[in-house]
């Protein structure tokens, strides 16, 4: 049985201001009947209060999981082989809710109105467990082009091997990629179907000179939402495994078990 995914823009947006780097736009993801709500937004006011929710939302004492994914638009190749180039968007998940926040370049002209610092505050939080896969790879990006340090992070393919113990080792786990994984650890009906063809960013709107000024298209957001909240399903799974059901998985739970939330019409 395969995932049935949609999406669908919120009704509420908050875009009716000319200074762009303060909108942000909602989106509804659904997987099934489950509603998972996203927030695109390019304005680090927005990200603050979406970050400080967060974590009021968890008890003070326990850890916070976040499913957390990282990537960049093109692949640029040299002859000493991929060029090492920043990220172009982060995104996190944590239950049913997620963000997606364009990540700026130190030299952008509008860096000081799109300045990560938000992120570098929350993730030097020792409650924050960043997991994610190839988590080493993005600490060392994160770090090295945007000054944000994932003070505690966990690789989802490491923390498989661990819970699945015996299983984990003759599977060669740190092979598999998200999906894979995700049928192994949540089960076979975590069936995505991706598209055959590479899933566009932008519409034919986009302005090649500043992303900040282009929406990203609805499918874009879709896979990134998919991916991101698999990462916190597969972190939380893999957590109460090796953890027991204290701590992430005690105080996450709700969050996990929410398999009928809000049935799309």
């Amino acid at each position: 049985m395969v995932l049935e995914i949609s999406i669908e823009p919120s009704m509420i947006t908050e875009v009716e201001n000319y200074d762009l780097t303060y909108r942000h736009l909602p989106y509804t993801v659904y997987v099934n009947d489950h509603r998972i709500l996203n927030v695109y937004t390019t304005s680090p006011l927005t990200l603050s209060r979406w970050l400080t929710d967060l974590l009021k939302s968890t008890p003070k004492n326990n850890p916070v999981l976040v499913g957390v994914t990282a990537e960049h638009r093109y692949t640029e190749y040299t002859k000493r082989g991929v060029k090492d180039h920043p990220y172009d968007y982060i995104s996190l998940c944590v239950g049913s809710h997620c963000l997606i926040y364009p990540l700026p370049e130190p030299d952008d002209y509008y860096y000081a109105k799109r300045n990560p610092k938000p992120l570098r505050d929350f993730f030097a939080n020792p409650r924050v467990i960043a997991v994610g896969m190839e988590i080493e790879k993005m600490k060392t990006k994160l770090e090295k082009h945007h000054q944000i340090e994932l003070k505690k992070a966990m690789d989802l393919r490491e923390m498989a091997v661990e819970g699945l113990k015996e299983e984990g080792e003759k599977l060669d786990l740190r092979r598999y990629d998200l999906d894979k994984l995700s049928k192994t650890v949540l089960g076979k009906h975590v069936d995505v179907v991706r598209p055959e063809k590479k899933v566009n960013w932008y519409d034919e709107t986009y302005f090649w000179y500043n992303s900040m000024y282009s929406e990203m298209t609805e499918e874009k957001v879709m896979f990134v939402t998919i991916d991101t909240y698999l990462c916190y399903l597969i972190g939380l799974e893999l957590h109460d495994m090796i953890h027991g059901h204290d701590g992430a998985g005690k105080s996450q739970d709700s969050c996990k078990s929410k398999k009928k939330v809000n049935k799309k019409n």
